[in-house]
């Protein structure tokens, strides 16, 4: 018969707008009537969520080092427990997503939620202008349909995704380390205008009574927010040995990589 889902939930993370466009698309093809809860910001995460008990749960979210962001995982603990189907899915910059997906999937079952489908999506990344640039493009959105319609025709077989075909790709358990904190946060050249808008988008509230130029370097998770986001282009990464690094990791991750979806 079938689960009788007539609406979805969509809980996102996306400093850059990435993973929202992806959310977006996929939610075209789910044609489901949508409640969008955007976790990118501090006041929302602040905030509960409360889930209908027959509604799809799609859940979207950058790759940081091959892992889910740690603030995601925090938040995990509040949402409601209980049985009802979710969708998972990871968006990374051209890469790998190494064990972010399979870690997303362990973090719903630990919720009680059936993962009826699974995904990783490309976007452009957030340290490089040349990996993944310009992505999702148009080609990505129609995949992330497709995936979209193909989750709303699963729902109607009643059936639920397994962690099998997740670890197959290379994820593991125990997960990978999380990456060390980076000495160093993006910086403010004198293009700044001092519009704010890198200070009302940042994820975590890392600058300093409002000010463009000064951020807390503890609080600040270097998810590039300011960065790509800021329309005078003022601010970037200058240290050396980063900037070489990233050309270094670009120059061998230029090929196209294309979303990868997992169906029952």
């Amino acid at each position: 018969m079938g689960r009788q889902v007539i609406q979805s939930a969509s809980l996102f993370f996306s400093p850059t707008g990435t993973t929202r466009r992806i959310v977006k698309s996929i939610a075209r093809g789910l044609a489901l009537r949508p409640r969008d809860f955007d976790l990118t910001l501090p006041a929302a995460r602040e905030r509960g969520v409360t889930l209908e008990r027959d509604e799809l749960l799609l859940l979207a979210f950058p790759v940081y080092g091959g892992r889910l962001p740690q603030l995601i995982r925090d938040y995990f603990v509040k949402l409601p427990s209980g049985r009802r189907p979710a969708a998972a899915v990871v968006v990374y910059g051209n890469r790998a997503y190494e064990d972010a997906l399979l870690e997303l999937f362990d973090l719903c079952h630990a919720k009680g939620y059936d993962v009826v489908a699974a995904a990783a999506f490309v976007g452009e990344h957030s340290y490089s202008q040349v990996m993944g640039k310009g992505r999702p493009d148009p080609a990505d959105e129609e995949r992330a349909r497709c995936f979209g319609l193909a989750v709303r025709q699963t729902l109607l077989s009643d059936s639920s995704l397994t962690d099998k075909p997740l670890l197959n790709k290379g994820a593991r358990r125990p997960y990978r380390q999380y990456l060390k904190k980076l000495p160093f946060s993006p910086e403010t050249t004198r293009r700044c205008t001092k519009c704010l808008t890198c200070v009302r988008n940042c994820p975590v509230g890392a600058f300093i009574n409002g000010d463009p130029r000064n951020i807390n370097h503890d609080k600040c998770i270097l998810c590039a927010a300011c960065i790509k986001l800021c329309p005078e282009k003022a601010k970037s990464f200058l240290d050396d040995d980063f900037c070489d690094d990233m050309a270094a990791l670009a120059s061998s991750n230029l090929e196209r990589k294309e979303p990868i979806t997992f169906l029952p």
